[in-house]
C-alpha cells in the first residue's frame, strides 16, 4: 500500500514525466497523512503542487482550474481531495477527461501527475473499476500489519544514524496495536534525545515517559476483557515501571467490565452503535471494541471480575502484600474467569 503511494510519488517528480493518475480511498487514515507528507516533499523540492477539494469546488470549476497553466511552471502535480464528493456524472466526465491525458502530446501536458483521495468512496465505484482499466495506481488505504510498522520505523531510525534495541521496538508496535501515526511521532521523539550515533533502549522509553500512563492503563483494560493474559503481564509490567498508581489501575479495570456489562445487557445490546456509544457515553470506536469483546462474557462473569476487583481494592488498602502480587494475582484470577 505504501510502497505503490512511493511509487506514485516518484513517478510525478520524474523530470518530463508522462501523464499519470493515483487514487487512494478507504476509512484508514494513515495512508492520507503519508500521501500529504509526500507532497509537501515535492514542494520542498521545487515543484508545482495545486489542491483542490470536491467538498467545495465543482468539477467544471477544477477542470478549468487544472487545464490552466500554471504561473510558476509549466507543468504542474494536482491534488485533488474528496472526490468522492461528485455525482456519478461528474465522476464520468473526470474519467473522460483524464483517459483524453493519457493520449496528449507530452509537450502539451499541463498537468503531469493527478493524486486523488476518497475516504468516502466505495470500492466497487466504476470510478476505481476504470482507473485500473487504464492502468492507473488504486490504493485501498487499510491498517498496516505490525511487522510492516516495525520495518517502517526501523528504517526510520536508522535513516538517523540511531540504533534501535529490538525488543524495545517490537513491543512499542505491540502495545499500540501497530497505531504508526502515534509510533512515528513518539520515535521521533525518542531520537531527538538520543542524537546521532545514540540507542533508543528501555531506559530511554521508561525516562520519557512514551510507554507509561493512562494510554496503557486502557490498553491494559483491552487485553484483559479479550483474554491476552501474555499481553496483560508485559503492559502491568510497564504500568509498575512507569510508577502507575495501583488504585488507578484497579478503577480502570473496574470501569472496563462495568461498561461490558452494561453492553451485554438486553437493553443495550440492541441497540445501534451511535445510540449505545450515547447510552455508555464513550466514543464510537470504544463501543467498536466493547461488542467484540463482551462476546466472551456473561453478566455472571462481569460480575465475579468484579469481586475479584473489590478485593484486590481492599487487599491494596491494608494487606502487607508487595502491591506488584496483588496486581499480578488480579490477573491471573480474570484470566482464570473468562
Amino acid at each position: 500500500m505504501l510502497d505503490t503511494l512511493v511509487q506514485s510519488l516518484r513517478a510525478a517528480a520524474a523530470a518530463e514525466a508522462s501523464f499519470g493518475c493515483c487514487l487512494l480511498f478507504g476509512e484508514e487514515r494513515y495512508p492520507y497523512e503519508f500521501l500529504n507528507r509526500g507532497l509537501t516533499r515535492l514542494v520542498e523540492l521545487d515543484h508545482t503542487i495545486e489542491t483542490y477539494d470536491a467538498a467545495s469546488i465543482t468539477l467544471s470549476e477544477f477542470l478549468a482550474s487544472v487545464s490552466a497553466p500554471s504561473l510558476f511552471a509549466r507543468r504542474k502535480i494536482v491534488h485533488l481531495k474528496n472526490s468522492h464528493n461528485y455525482q456519478k456524472k461528474d465522476l464520468e466526465k473526470l474519467l473522460e477527461w483524464l483517459e483524453a491525458q493519457i493520449v496528449l502530446d507530452p509537450e502539451s501536458v499541463v498537468v503531469t501527475y493527478l493524486f486523488m483521495s476518497a475516504p468516502g468512496l466505495d470500492g466497487r465505484s466504476r470510478l476505481v473499476s476504470r482507473l485500473k482499466k487504464n492502468k492507473f495506481k488504486v490504493v485501498k488505504s487499510g491498517k498496516l500489519k505490525p511487522y510492516e510498522v516495525e520495518g517502517r520505523l526501523k528504517k526510520r531510525v536508522q535513516a538517523a544514524n540511531i540504533a534501535i534495541d529490538g525488543q524495545v521496538l517490537n513491543a512499542l508496535v505491540h502495545l499500540h496495536e501497530a497505531n504508526l501515526t502515534l509510533l512515528e511521532q513518539e520515535v521521533d521523539k525518542m531520537m531527538l534525545y538520543v542524537g546521532p550515533k545514540g540507542c533508543i533502549d528501555h531506559k530511554v522509553v521508561d525516562l520519557l515517559g512514551i510507554d507509561g500512563g493512562g494510554g496503557n492503563v486502557f490498553t491494559f483494560g483491552d487485553a484483559l476483557s479479550e483474554g491476552r493474559l501474555v499481553d496483560a503481564l508485559i503492559i502491568l509490567d510497564i504500568l509498575k515501571r512507569a510508577r502507575t498508581e495501583s488504585i488507578l489501575i484497579i478503577a480502570m479495570i473496574s470501569r472496563q467490565f462495568r461498561l461490558l456489562s452494561r453492553a451485554g445487557s438486553p437493553e443495550v445490546s440492541r441497540l445501534s452503535l451511535t445510540d449505545m456509544a450515547k447510552v455508555l457515553k464513550v466514543p464510537n470506536f470504544v463501543v467498536k471494541k466493547l461488542v467484540r469483546q463482551v462476546k466472551g462474557w456473561s453478566a455472571p462473569g462481569c460480575a465475579e471480575v468484579l469481586t475479584v476487583l473489590h478485593d484486590a481494592d481492599i487487599a491494596l488498602k491494608s494487606s502487607q502484600l508487595p502491591k506488584e502480587i496483588i496486581l499480578e494475582r488480579v490477573v491471573l484470577k480474570i484470566a482464570a474467569l473468562r
